[in-house]
């Protein structure tokens, strides 16, 4: 359910209107390890050429903010993340707290 997970980031992805095989989960599995993009608990959404990834801590999202460059290796080579927006917490705007 996606208001556990508030605090969301968009992306734009270089791969068109095609994305590659198994985007979606290249991506979770990407903005769930610290290591690779300092993300954590997280689920994603894709829309065009966007990808909407939403994370149940804002200290998550502030770590993948804090990181510059995000970048995906793919089956064709590498796919450049370029933040899009950073959402305000969800529960905030859809409850008013």
């Amino acid at each position: 359910m996606m208001e556990d997970y508030p605090y969301a980031v968009t992306f734009a992805c270089e791969w068109g209107s095609n994305p590659p095989k198994a985007i979606k989960n290249k991506l979770q599995i990407y903005f769930q390890s610290k290591k690779k993009s300092g993300g954590g608990d997280c689920q994603v959404e894709l829309t065009g050429g966007a990808a909407t990834v939403s994370f149940k801590s804002k200290d998550v999202r502030e770590r993948v903010l804090a990181k510059e460059d995000h970048e995906l290796a793919v089956e064709n080579g590498k796919v450049k993340l370029r933040l899009l927006r950073r959402e305000e917490n969800r529960e905030e705007a859809v409850h008013g707290a």
